[in-house]
């Protein structure tokens, strides 16, 4: 049996530069650290990114991973932003959106500031039997 998640009317994230602009859809979701059980109260907004490995999550998520928990990292991966490379505490999350949840390996970052962070392949995008994206009717399809 499928789990469907349509999100209809799917916000787009404008992301400009030396191109022309694109837009990129984004979606919403309650994390849960599966170590110590602490979760978001709200849906954190989370843009889906087909070209990410792995889901990393930005700075406003520090109080689920405080530095006397950093042991229960599960791994360390070093991520590529434009040039620099980093290397960043992984941990196992629960990710749930629209009732499903997803068990997801997530890549931490104290310093990433922006607005959004990044939903990838690794436990997300690759549990999935389909994405579909639709910019011109703004609807963004997953099924699990």
């Amino acid at each position: 049996m499928f789990s469907k998640i349509d999100i209809i009317e799917a916000d787009l994230t404008l992301c400009s530069g030396h191109y022309k602009p694109y837009y990129m859809p984004y979606i919403d979701g309650i994390v849960t650290n599966k170590h110590t059980g602490k979760k978001t109260l709200t849906a954190k907004r989370f843009i889906i990114d087909t070209g990410a490995s792995i889901t990393i999550l930005n700075s406003s998520f520090h109080f689920l991973f405080k530095e006397e928990e950093q042991t229960h990292r599960i791994n360390t991966v070093k991520i590529h932003y434009g040039g620099n490379t980093v290397e960043l505490p992984v941990y196992e999350i629960k990710l749930k959106i629209k009732g499903i949840e997803f068990d997801v390996p997530a890549a931490f970052d104290k310093n990433m500031n922006n607005l959004h962070s990044l939903l990838g392949h690794l436990g997300f995008l690759n549990e999935l039997e389909h994405i579909g994206i639709s910019k011109k009717k703004r609807k963004v399809t997953l099924i699990k």
